[in-house]
């Protein structure tokens, strides 16, 4: 995953932690209108792909994207409202053709403005199937899509025929269907506008991203960090306030924290889960820190590409052999055990959706396993960065002492090798997959990654029942019927358990004693338009 959208109200989702400032802790020296002549140096992985809105659905790339770029909708980080940010409005009368009009005079990074077409544009590039961008589905809403990527043969189009300029500032959407959600969609990264230059010469621009948002890319270095700068002629509500964020690839989780403690870097969002269960974070970083349930998920994902992996019935064996509330103990204590494939913050969940089958059954489960034939070894892989590698370990023995199966953890691959293996589907055995949410609806918990063909359906997943179920809800005529069909849908997956849900991730935020004013959303962000650096 990957994903910053944060939509509709949500009580409690803002943290705030402020720290009285001293009169040795100098607020750091200010220049040219407010902005903060210093940088703040944060923990980041290795992105997966060019840094493409479009081509770009997992958070190493996400959040510097997000950065780079504003979208016809922003998310309120205080309290996960909406609001217009380069969209001046958004109108409809059926939730099916949409006019959208933005601001005049935004520009992008290399002064030229943005236009409707800019926006008209990136979809379409987005949507057109022989590009083979990441988001590409995400598009699939729109009238025309299936003329870019038809079934069988070369597509027919470049171009959506749901997508109309009205002039430089407005165009229109037509989607296939009325999909009442899709207002709250398009703050996500694959709606983002495209400058012209993209478009003249796409090597060039990958090489140096040019984007419309509150900070533009002045270098990245492979394996080493990326450095944004201040735009200081950025339209936006929310002005920069501080000059740089420095993004650090780090090894693992466990070097990035002991950078944080040592003051070498300023803020990371996900602590690893050895600090957490122990409780040192608190004594490392005194007032310096925040922790709850985000709005994360943690899953097991089963390649349903590989023999053995493709039987539902050892997805169900695997998923019942798992004591998640035992487990929980062991890494954090403060994770939500799963429930179902959607969590609790999300608008539309409904608790116990998995029913018996995300419940710790040893009898059941063995009756499962023998059903199904699979003799072992069960694989679990995850990335070396990555912090599963403290529950992977109580998970595979849980699997090994309920099922009597051996089960091997597999931790060799960098991030990037690991989604290679997982897109290029070469990966040879399960492995964790988690999610963040786009925007807060269990439509984004659903769509993606289980739909058949979905842009984060890398397990190969595929069953027209839900497809049909998807279609039905994203058809609804009102937002709460929709919900209630997207639940609908939800119990159709416990019938295959595409994966297996673990938890609700609850997690530890930190930052160092340099960063003041500090507030975190619900999906771990660091609020950079609130924060205050000292000296």
């Amino acid at each position: 995953m990957r994903g910053r959208g944060k939509l509709l109200a949500l009580a409690g989702a803002l943290l705030v932690a402020s720290a009285v400032v001293t009169p040795s802790a100098a607020v750091a020296e200010q220049r040219h209108g407010g902005i903060q002549n210093t940088r703040i140096r944060m923990f980041n992985t290795e992105p997966f792909r060019p840094l493409l809105p479009g081509d770009t659905n997992e958070w190493g790339g996400g959040r510097l994207i997000s950065m780079m770029f504003t979208g016809l909708v922003g998310y309120r980080l205080e309290d996960a409202e909406p609001y217009n940010a380069m969209a001046k409005s958004i109108t409809t009368t059926d939730s099916r053709v949409f006019r959208v009009k933005i601001h005049r005079g935004w520009r992008f990074h290399d002064g030229s403005e943005v236009k409707a077409r800019n926006f008209v544009d990136a979809w379409n590039h987005v949507a057109y199937g022989p590009n083979k961008l990441r988001n590409n589905t995400f598009m699939d809403k729109i009238e025309g899509y299936r003329d870019l990527n038809p079934a069988t043969g070369q597509p027919v189009s470049k171009r959506m025929s749901g997508l109309r300029v009205v002039n430089d500032h407005e165009f229109q959407v037509t989607l296939s269907a009325p999909l009442s959600i899709f207002p709250t969609m398009v703050g996500y990264w694959a709606f983002y506008p495209l400058p012209d230059s993209f478009f003249r010469d796409p090597a060039a621009w990958m090489k140096k991203p040019v984007g419309n948002g509150p900070y533009r890319l002045k270098e990245a270095v492979p394996n080493g960090h990326q450095l944004l700068t201040a735009n200081r002629d950025y339209k936006g509500a929310e002005k920069p306030r501080v000059k740089e964020l420095l993004y650090t690839v780090y090894p693992d989780t466990s070097k990035a924290y002991d950078a944080l403690v040592r003051g070498e870097m300023d803020f990371m969002e996900a602590m690893p889960y050895e600090k957490i269960t122990s409780g040192q974070y608190k004594k490392d970083l005194p007032g310096r820190y925040t922790d709850r349930n985000f709005l994360l998920m943690q899953n097991l994902a089963f390649p349903s590409y590989l023999p053995g992996y493709d039987n539902p019935d050892l997805r169900k064996a695997v998923s019942m052999a798992i004591d998640r509330t035992q487990l929980i103990k062991l890494v954090g204590g403060g994770q939500k055990p799963a429930d179902g494939f959607t969590i609790p913050g999300l608008e539309g969940y409904q608790p116990g959706q998995c029913g018996e089958l995300c419940t710790y059954n040893p009898v059941k489960a063995r009756e499962l396993l023998a059903k199904s034939g699979f003799q072992g070894p069960l694989q679990l892989h995850t990335n070396i960065e990555s912090g599963a590698r403290t529950w992977m370990g109580p998970v595979c023995q849980s699997i090994t002492a309920t099922l009597g199966i051996a089960c091997e953890t597999r931790e060799t691959m960098s991030f990037r090798e690991f989604r290679q293996a997982v897109v290029g589907r070469t990966i040879t055995g399960a492995y964790r997959s988690d999610w963040r949410a786009d925007y807060p609806s269990i439509e984004n918990f659903l769509s993606p990654l289980y739909r058949t063909g979905a842009s984060s359906n890398d397990y190969g997943y595929s069953n027209p029942a839900f497809d049909a179920a998807m279609d039905r809800a994203d058809r609804a005529p009102t937002k709460e019927a929709a919900l209630e069909l997207y639940r609908e849908a939800e119990r159709l997956l416990v019938q295959d358990m595409p994966v297996v849900p673990l938890w609700q991730e609850w997690s530890a935020v930190g930052w160092s004693d340099r960063l003041r004013n500090v507030k975190v959303s619900i999906l771990t962000d660091l609020d950079v338009f609130q924060v205050k650096v000292v000296c």
